[in-house]
């Protein structure tokens, strides 16, 4: 498994595989439960790329 730590990571990935997303974006994604990822504390988002793989084909 491949994860991240922080939406600026994730922002960053999703800008190397051509698929931009603003830091905005991302968190309303994830307010409107969209973009998959895990909280295991209230400070700490992870988001694991596989999951964020599919997640790009299905949408």
């Amino acid at each position: 498994m491949r994860k991240v730590r922080g939406v600026k990571k994730v922002s960053q990935y999703l800008e190397s595989i051509n698929c931009p997303m603003s830091e905005s974006t991302i968190h309303r994604s994830m307010r409107e439960g969209g973009i998959p990822y895990k909280k295991p504390t209230p400070r700490i988002v992870i988001f694991d790329l596989d999951e964020i793989d599919t997640w790009l084909e299905e949408t």
